[in-house]
C-alpha cells in the first residue's frame, strides 16, 4: 500500500531537524513491504502546493501527519487537502496534542477518518495492513476512528513496544540529507524511551512511558557511525533523559571511544544524574553540549511542581561541566504553580548568575499536561485554547499573583537582551572590532538565514533550467539569479552556494539539452 506522511511546517522553526519518529515509522512501514514518501516540510512556506505535488506522484491510499499544538491549524488544512484531493485518501493524525484530545480532533475535523495515540510503530502497521486488506480497523489497538455510520470508536489502548532493538534503523533515504547536512545541526538518533519524571508541564512520560526502555550500547554507536558515514559529523541524542541509567550512559561512550568515532553530539540530561567521572567520559566521547531542565531558581517552586532537584544542584552540574569542557544549555520556565512576583525574579537572577546561555519559557498547559488536567488545583488559570498562540512566547496561562502582563514584560527583557548581543555584533562588525568568535556567529547566522530562505522558498527547486556551461558559470548564473530574488548582493550569497556545490550538497543534473541545480539526496 502506498503511504505519504507529512511533516507539516513549524512555526518557530529555525533550521532542520529530522522528523525521527515519522522516519521510523517509514521504516517499519517499508519493512512490511509497503511503499512510503515522507513530505517533509518543516521550513516550506508553500506546504498545500508541496502537497498537492506529493499526492499527485504517489497517489496514496493513506496520507498520515504529526503535529504539536503549536500547527494543529496546519495539520488540519494539510489532512483536509489530502481528503480534497481524493475522497479514497484515509486520512491519519498522530502526535502528542492528537492523542490526548483524539475526540476532540475527529469531531472538529471531520475530514480526519483516524487519530493514533501514543507511540505508533505498530499501530500504524497493523492499520495500513487492515486497510490493504478491506478489514475493520476495530481490533487496530492504539487507535480512534471514525466508523463509516459517523460515530467514534475508541480502540484500546495499545502497550508501549518493550524491545526497541528490533525496530528497523530509520528510514534516511526518505529525507533530502544533503539540507540537514548543509545546516550542520546534526542528525537525530534515540538511544532510549522512557521518562520516570513527572514534570507537571511535560507529556513526554504518557508518551513514551515511565519505564526507561534501552537499546543497546552497540546498536547505538552502530547507528552514530553509519550517520557518520551519511557525511554527519554531529548528532543530537533526542531521548528524554540521556543519563537516566549512568551504567549505560558510560558503556555508549567506551564504545565510541573504543572505535575512535570523530562525532560531536549534544544530549537532554538532568542536574542530579551527572558527576565529573561521567562528564569527563561523555567529553572524550565527543559530547558538546547538555541541556538541562532548570525550571525555576526558587526551592519553593521547585518543590511544588515534584522536580526533585535544587538550585544547588544545578549549579553544581553547570560547574562541573564546565571543568569538564562540555557546554550547558539551561531551561527555565516562567509562570508555574505557585509563582509570584519573588519567584519570578529569583529565577531571572538565578539563570543570569550561571554564566551559560539559557533559554526563559512561558509556562504552556499542553494537552496531555498535569498542569492542563489539574490546572484549578495548582492554582493555574489557562487564559487561551487557541492553539497557534501555544509555544509563540506569548502567556496562555497564569498564577494568581504572577499576571501575563509580569511574563510579557520578564520574556521582553530576555528578548531585547538577545536583539543587543545581536546589534553588538554588527555594530562590531562595522567598526572593525569583532572578534573571531564574534565574526563565527554573526557568520553562522547568516549562513542559516540564507539556508532558510533557500529550502523554505524551494528557490533550487523553482529556478528555470540553464543552457548547458561549465559548472562554474552555471554557478555564477545561479548566484546572480538568487541574489535579485533575495534582494541581496550576488558577493553575499556566492560564497555560501560555492560552498554547497563544493561540499556536495548540490549538484548540476543535466537533461534533454539543458541542466539544473538540484540538492543531493544520499
Amino acid at each position: 500500500m502506498r503511504v505519504l506522511l507529512i511533516n507539516p511546517p513549524y512555526p518557530v522553526c529555525e533550521g532542520l531537524t529530522m522528523p525521527l519518529g515519522l522516519l521510523y515509522l517509514a521504516a517499519r512501514l517499508e519493512e512490511a513491504g509497503h511503499r512510503v514518501e515522507v513530505a517533509d516540510l518543516q521550513l516550506c512556506r508553500a506546504p498545500i502546493f508541496r502537497l498537492k505535488e506529493a499526492i499527485r506522484r504517489l497517489d496514496p491510499m493513506v496520507v498520515g501527519i504529526t503535529s504539536f499544538s503549536i500547527n494543529l491549524s496546519k495539520a488540519s488544512r494539510m489532512l483536509r487537502t489530502a481528503k480534497r484531493c481524493s475522497e479514497e485518501i484515509f486520512t491519519l493524525w498522530g502526535g502528542p496534542h492528537a492523542s490526548f484530545d483524539d475526540a476532540g480532533i475527529l469531531n472538529r475535523h471531520p475530514w480526519v477518518d483516524a487519530v493514533a495515540r501514543g507511540e505508533g510503530e505498530e499501530t500504524l502497521l497493523e492499520l495500513v495492513d487492515a486497510l490493504e486488506r478491506g478489514d475493520s480497523l476495530e481490533r487496530v489497538r492504539g487507535v480512534t476512528w471514525r466508523r463509516p455510520d459517523g460515530s467514534l470508536r475508541r480502540n484500546e489502548d495499545r502497550a508501549f513496544r518493550p524491545d526497541l532493538e528490533s525496530l528497523p534503523r530509520p528510514a534516511w533515504h526518505l529525507l533530502e540529507l544533503s539540507k540537514y547536512r548543509a545546516f550542520g545541526e546534526g542528525a537525530s538518533i534515540i538511544t532510549s524511551r522512557g521518562c520516570p519524571h513527572r514534570c507537571l508541564f511535560c507529556v513526554g512520560r504518557r508518551m513514551v512511558g515511565a519505564k526507561g526502555r534501552f537499546r543497546t550500547p552497540k546498536a547505538v554507536v552502530d547507528e552514530m557511525e553509519a550517520l557518520c558515514r551519511l557525511g554527519f559529523q554531529h548528532v543530537r541524542v533526542e531521548d528524554d533523559l540521556f543519563t537516566l541509567r549512568r551504567d549505560r550512559a558510560l558503556s555508549i561512550c567506551r564504545e565510541v571511544e573504543r572505535r575512535g568515532l570523530s562525532v560531536r553530539w549534544r544530549a537532554y540530561s538532568r542536574v542530579d544524574t551527572v558527576d565529573p567521572e561521567l562528564l569527563a567520559c561523555m567529553r572524550r566521547a565527543g559530547c558538546e553540549r547538555l541541556l538541562f531542565g532548570a525550571e525555576s531558581g526558587s526551592p519553593q517552586i521547585l518543590r511544588r511542581i515534584g522536580k526533585g532537584i535544587t538550585p544547588e544542584q544545578t549549579r553544581r552540574a553547570v560547574a562541573m561541566c564546565k571543568e569538564a569542557g562540555i557546554g550547558v544549555l539551561a531551561s527555565f520556565v516562567l509562570g508555574l504553580p505557585g509563582e509570584t512576583p519573588d519567584t519570578l525574579r529569583m529565577t531571572l537572577e538565578f539563570a543570569e548568575s550561571l554564566g551559560v546561555p539559557y533559554t526563559l519559557n512561558l509556562l504552556t498547559p499542553y494537552m496531555g499536561t498535569a498542569v492542563r488536567d489539574r490546572a484549578s488545583k495548582l492554582g493555574i488559570e489557562i487564559l487561551s485554547d487557541e492553539w497557534a498562540l501555544y509555544g509563540q512566547g506569548k502567556p496562555v496561562a497564569a498564577t494568581a499573583s504572577v499576571r501575563p502582563w509580569h511574563l510579557s514584560r520578564a520574556l521582553a527583557s530576555y528578548r531585547r537582551g538577545l536583539e543587543a548581543y545581536a546589534e553588538g555584533l554588527l555594530e562590531d562588525e562595522r567598526r572593525g572590532t569583532l572578534t573571531e568568535k564574534g565574526a563565527e556567529e554573526l557568520e553562522r547566522r547568516r549562513r542559516l538565514a540564507f539556508l532558510r530562505r533557500l529550502i523554505g522558498e524551494d528557490l533550487l527547486e523553482r529556478h528555470p533550467p540553464l543552457p548547458l556551461m561549465p559548472e562554474t558559470q552555471a554557478l555564477e548564473r545561479l548566484s546572480r539569479s538568487l541574489a535579485a530574488i533575495m534582494g541581496q548582493a550576488r558577493e553575499e550569497i556566492e560564497p555560501y552556494l560555492e560552498s554547497l556545490a563544493t561540499q556536495g550538497h548540490i549538484k548540476l543534473s543535466k537533461e534533454a539539452g539543458a541542466m539544473r541545480w538540484m540538492w543531493t539526496r544520499s
